[in-house]
């Protein structure tokens, strides 16, 4: 096996360079701006709680327009790709492995477990079941492994996706030294097998993983009385199967760095996300879930980063993207906790305030504003998680074992750095 030389990346300009450091990736942060309006309003006609007979809050079945299917999926898609190209892009030679997991923990967990609490708190107060296990696996970030409804959507049911991201952390190390060290051509031939398996393994599980129902409807096989599908799982939190879309950014990143890939447009980028969101909307879920967004998304990533490096246009470097791609964390972990439990008592109150009738109110010409409503709630809710949790702890994390003798793992072989907002 031999070590390909580096190439240079395109020369930024000046625009896309903060003074005395490297080139500020902004339209990725954007990416994630935008993903986190997706996701928002995916999981906003997603849940939903009411009033049930009996006077308890409970889970209502919602009916979600089509054409916001695919959003949900699109976003998360997009945010572990770019979880492993950006962590490609930023992790410096010289990184000692304890700096690195520090990073990666304060990063990730204080927000974690501050909105953790927060929903274990909301459910004690509302009166919902809840188990010791679901909290300590919870707590845990081992969520995603358990084939259960109640315990991956349990407590935040937003966070399954922090629980497989934990997972791509703990194999970054090994899967950057590997990709960095494999020549193109291999390269190539790998992201290829990660694309035949993100495709292959879902249809695997719907051909196999079914069984006849009562009535001779077939069926995904039951993970049992708890809820949910095997095949639902495994397309959805299942790590291994998510780290596929993890690999994926690592080896875009790495091809990028070399200076191997073509430029590709960003109107081409975003049409073949368009046409992926449109196929996306009406394949079978196991396929919608992930497949069919991964090569678009990953394609978009690469043309964001190749604008960004040459101070091209774009519109997700505009300052409501960037500013919306830096609390999107805080908004992600906190919103479920917002709307769901609130849901119930400000239709209730509408209700009455204007003289209507709740079935009058779940229409859409009523759920626009109260969505969009809820939404800058959540965002100025994120402000103060992101400034005072969020920044600060890994801010902490950062200064931990700097001065530790940098791992093997973390070899550079010579790529310029640059680092994302």
């Amino acid at each position: 096996m031999t070590t390909p030389s580096p190439v240079k990346v395109p020369v930024e300009t000046p625009q896309s360079r903060p003074k005395g450091g490297p080139p500020l990736l902004d339209s990725l942060t954007g990416l994630r701006g935008l993903a986190a309006i997706l996701v928002f309003f995916f999981h906003f006609t997603t849940f939903r709680m009411v009033f049930g007979e009996s006077g308890h809050l409970e889970f209502a079945s919602l009916s979600r327009p089509r054409f916001l299917t695919m959003s949900g999926n699109f976003a998360v898609g997009s945010f572990f790709i770019l979880s492993g190209f950006v962590l490609a892009l930023t992790t410096r030679q010289g990184t000692s492995m304890a700096n690195f997991a520090a990073k990666r923990v304060g990063k990730l967990v204080p927000v974690y477990l501050f909105t953790s609490l927060l929903a274990i708190g909301a459910i004690l107060l509302i009166g919902m079941p809840i188990s010791v296990s679901n909290v300590v696996l919870h707590l845990t970030l081992l969520q995603s492994w358990v084939p259960f409804q109640d315990i991956y959507h349990g407590v935040n049911p937003v966070t399954w996706s922090l629980s497989t991201e934990g997972f791509f952390y703990l194999l970054f190390p090994v899967a950057l030294f590997l990709v960095r060290r494999l020549p193109t051509r291999s390269l190539y031939w790998l992201l290829g097998c990660a694309v035949l398996l993100e495709f292959a393994l879902p249809l695997y599980v719907m051909k196999y993983f079914a069984v006849t129902g009562t009535g001779g409807h077939e069926t995904y096989m039951s993970t049992g009385s708890k809820g949910g599908d095997l095949a639902y799982w495994f397309t959805l939190p299942f790590p291994p199967y998510r780290f596929l879309e993890f690999l994926v950014g690592v080896i875009a990143c790495i091809l990028l760095m070399r200076g191997v890939l073509p430029t590709v447009r960003l109107r081409w980028a975003w049409s073949l996300c368009a046409v992926a969101y449109l196929i996306g909307t009406y394949v079978p879920g196991p396929l919608q879930r992930t497949a069919v967004g991964m090569v678009p998304l990953t394609i978009l990533v690469v043309a964001l980063a190749q604008t960004d490096f040459a101070g091209r246009p774009s519109l997700l470097r505009r300052r409501l993207f960037v500013e919306l791609g830096k609390l999107s964390y805080g908004m992600y972990a906190i919103q479920l906790l917002v709307f769901l439990p609130t849901g119930p008592f400000v239709v209730r109150w509408l209700s009455g305030a204007l003289s209507l009738p709740t079935e009058t109110l779940n229409g859409a010409l009523y759920q626009i504003p109260i969505a969009l409503t809820y939404f800058l709630l959540i965002i100025l809710l994120a402000v103060p998680i992101y400034r005072y949790i969020e920044v600060p702890a890994y801010d902490y994390a950062k200064k931990l074992y700097r001065n530790r003798p940098g791992s093997d793992l973390f070899t550079d072989p010579g790529t310029p750095e640059v680092r994302s907002r």
